[in-house]
């Protein structure tokens, strides 16, 4: 098994595109990118608009060779219904999907309904993945039920993926943000993988979105999974948006712990976190609204 973290907040966009090899078998999860609208009150940095292009073409690159496209949910940085990506991309592919009609909140419901359309028209087969266990030659692909999208379900429902080889076995969190919630480490304490890919606490919505309490659970949760003594633990996303994450990190006292830039072995680039010091180092000529109409198609809206 081979795994290479494509696009991921600490490197520079909203996401956390994930490429699995095994053999002959392509594997792509939640292949899509995005920009936040606004951080400090300002729209995104050309910079970071500059870096979301990169991405999404390093994505759409990718996308041509893989054989399975995993949406985990419908926002924007984790599923592309044609506003960044070619319909055509999705062709001949087969798309494992959370549930378009059950644990799911109004907006995902429409988001998912026109992503859906989009793969009717292009993918080989699409299939709902919740709960569900898929088999690919040796290697097998395995849901968790629904659980919330943060402490609580607001932002709707995500589904969390096992993929294992029969040597290796890797799993990906989605948008857990913590995690917090008890439902969130079932399925990582019970399946025991050997790498996770964890979405951390949002801490730079402490206290406002984001409960205090559910900061210290999360760490509480993380260190029950570091007791697994997983091969490693890549913990990025939502906690990259604060710049002081590392505090974080450390309190888990773990070794084999940190960000997807840390496991691919590349520089952090930490653009949206550092926002307010990009347009103060490298100001912008025009309005905010001419910038902001820049970004149309871009946002994690």
């Amino acid at each position: 098994m081979r795994i290479s973290l494509i696009a991921f907040d600490s490197l520079g966009v909203r996401s956390s595109a994930s490429y699995i090899e095994i053999g002959a078998l392509r594997i792509f999860i939640d292949p899509s990118a995005a920009l936040a609208p606004l951080r400090y009150g300002l729209p995104p940095h050309p910079r970071e608009l500059e870096e979301l292009r990169k991405k999404l073409k390093e994505i759409e690159q990718l996308l041509e060779k893989t054989n399975v496209i995993i949406n985990t949910h419908y926002h924007y940085d984790h599923h592309d219904p044609g506003l960044r990506l070619p319909p055509d991309i999705y062709k001949d592919k087969t798309v494992l999907v959370k549930d378009p009609n059950r644990y799911i909140n109004f907006s995902q419901r429409k988001r998912a309904y026109r992503y859906l359309n989009l793969l009717k028209n292009h993918a080989r087969e699409i299939m709902i993945a919740d709960s569900m266990e898929f088999r690919f030659g040796d290697t097998v692909i395995r849901f968790s039920e629904p659980i919330p999208h943060g402490h609580n379900d607001k932002l709707g429902y995500v589904i969390q993926v096992l993929i294992n080889d029969g040597e290796k076995s890797l799993l990906y969190t989605s948008d857990v943000e913590g995690p917090c919630l008890e439902s969130q480490i079932e399925a990582i304490l019970r399946w025991r993988p050997n790498i996770i890919i964890l979405d951390g606490p949002s801490t730079y919505l402490a206290g406002y979105k984001y409960p205090q309490e559910c900061v210290a659970k999360s760490i509480e949760n993380i260190r029950k999974i570091v007791a697994l003594n997983p091969e490693f633990i890549v913990i990025d996303h939502h906690l990259v948006r604060d710049s002081n994450y590392p505090s974080i990190i450390k309190e888990v006292s773990f070794k084999n712990i940190g960000t997807a830039a840390l496991y691919m072995g590349r520089q952090e680039n930490l653009l949206e976190a550092n926002r307010k010091k990009l347009y103060e180092e490298e100001p912008v000529d025009g309005s905010s609204k001419q910038l902001q109409d820049s970004m149309n198609g871009y946002l994690d809206e």
